[in-house]
């Protein structure tokens, strides 16, 4: 291969491969009709909780990858008879907003908090979602990419 007579091309070359060498990860798994409330990654999974277009007041929860969901509810198809269940709670420096959804035994809450470090003028953000099993806590996720909180403000709405 010939090398290149003016210098940017090359280095437009490298950016280039640097840029398209490593696969992109999904920003979500709400489909491109849907609007996302909630996303962010937790190890090598994605949490979203999506709104199904046009309707406002429903929710999905999604949990997996782009190619292979662990968990949707409500099941794809299917309506839940419940309720999500949004709180919010003020906290020193900030507030806490959870939306939660019981399936089984389990409840599934996505949080998003501000807080203040220990510093008392920095502020903390965590994104995430815990499980719990008949009360007790079984897994804290905290998003690793920080998170965005809720895209949009959530009210008490059905699950679609």
């Amino acid at each position: 291969m010939r090398a290149s007579r003016k210098p940017w091309v090359s280095s437009l070359i490298v950016a280039a491969s640097c840029c398209c060498a490593a696969p992109a990860r999904a920003a979500s798994l709400c489909a491109p009709n849907e609007p996302v409330v909630f996303a962010c990654h937790v190890g090598s999974k994605l949490v979203s909780l999506c709104r199904p277009a046009g309707d406002r007041g429903m929710l999905s929860y999604r949990y997996g990858g782009p190619e292979k969901l662990e968990l949707s509810y409500p099941e794809p198809g299917r309506h839940a008879g419940a309720a999500f269940t949004v709180k919010s709670a003020p906290l020193v420096g900030g507030g806490e907003t959870t939306v939660a959804f019981r399936r089984g035994a389990y409840t599934y809450t996505v949080y998003s908090k501000v807080a203040r470090e220990e510093d008392g003028t920095t502020p903390a953000f965590e994104d995430g979602v815990i499980v719990a099993r008949r009360g007790k806590v079984v897994s804290k996720m905290r998003c690793e990419d920080g998170g965005e909180g809720f895209r949009e403000p959530v009210t008490p709405m059905a699950a679609k």
